[in-house]
């Protein structure tokens, strides 16, 4: 799934600049207000996402650290892959109650095939079901969508076939169970994908618990509860507040983190010469015949990049 869910996530390393480190500061000192008011805390996934994820098949290996899922992200992190929409993408996220998200990349060398499964923890249902909807309009209106695939026994969801223009093609599915969304994917050089799809999409949510936070916990579960001394106003909202600043920290740590590491934004856009000869890394041009921007979006196969108009293919 192209548009977001099979493309890559941007590497936010590096350290904090001094100014932005005063207004992380600042939004924990506010965070930390809201704490006499209610007792807000991050709901942990249990069990934990890294062990409700399927184990590859035998013949499948790692594809390693430069994969587009590898292990635990962010929400920040996984929101880059919708280029010119990851802020769009991002605020979806955390207005839907985005937690933890982890997963992998897998590879078959012998049959050109590649495995791609992740697991994203939302605080509750509702949330959820939101994320699909919005992962659905954006994957159907990726360049490289073709059609719809279906599945049976798995409700709420998705499915999608697309075609890459290394002429790779992918058969994938979306859904949720509980508070929890999936993807599983199969890529490879010939359309030979879709059983292997419908397969382990089907087994994948037949093993998933039932949800990985406690459905009492979930926010449309618990906002019509008011906190003692609240004068009736909704826990939730003080929740929803404490999110929110929590979200500005994760927004800003990411900005900065990107800003001092690329000289770039979180967009995802690529800012090219009128030419098309070169790209604008914020500081200075690069040579796109010979380097590719960071923060482009690259084919699954990593083949191609795509500069705002059309496929590029990366540089050997």
């Amino acid at each position: 799934m192209a548009g977001g869910v099979l493309a890559g996530l941007a590497n936010v390393r590096s350290q904090v600049t001094p100014p932005v480190s005063r207004l992380v500061c600042a939004l924990l000192v506010a965070a930390g207000a809201l704490q006499p008011m209610t007792a807000f805390a991050i709901p942990i996934p249990s069990p934990s996402l890294s062990d409700i994820l399927l184990p590859p098949p035998s013949d499948y290996a790692e594809s390693g650290a430069n994969a587009p899922f590898h292990g635990s992200f962010t929400s920040s992190a996984y929101a880059t892959a919708w280029g010119t929409k990851a802020a769009e993408a991002h605020t979806a996220l955390e207005a839907d109650g985005f937690v933890e998200g982890y997963g992998f990349t897998w590879i078959n060398q012998l049959d050109k095939r590649a495995l791609i499964e992740f697991v994203v923890a939302f605080a509750g249902g509702q949330g959820a079901r939101n994320w699909l909807t919005f992962a659905e309009a954006g994957d159907k209106a990726d360049p490289t969508y073709q059609h719809a695939d279906t599945a049976s026994g798995i409700d709420p969801y998705y499915g999608e076939h697309n075609a890459y223009p290394s002429h790779d093609v992918s058969d994938a599915f979306a859904f949720v169970k509980g508070n929890d969304f999936f993807v599983i994917g199969f890529e490879s050089t010939q359309d030979d994908v879709l059983n292997l799809a419908q397969t382990r999409a089907n087994n994948q949510y037949n093993a998933a618990p039932d949800s990985t936070i406690p459905r009492d916990q979930w926010p449309e579960n618990a906002k019509a509860t008011a906190s003692p001394g609240s004068a009736g106003f909704p826990a939730g909202g003080y929740v929803f507040v404490a999110a929110l600043l929590i979200g500005l920290l994760a927004v800003v740590v990411v900005f900065a983190r990107q800003s001092r590491q690329r000289g770039a934004t979180m967009s995802g856009d690529v800012q090219m010469s009128p030419d098309g000869a070169s790209w604008w890394d914020g500081q200075k041009w690069h040579d796109a015949q010979q380097e590719v921007p960071f923060m482009a979006r690259r084919s699954p196969d990593g083949a191609f990049w795509w500069d705002g108009q059309k496929w590029r293919p990366v540089p050997q």
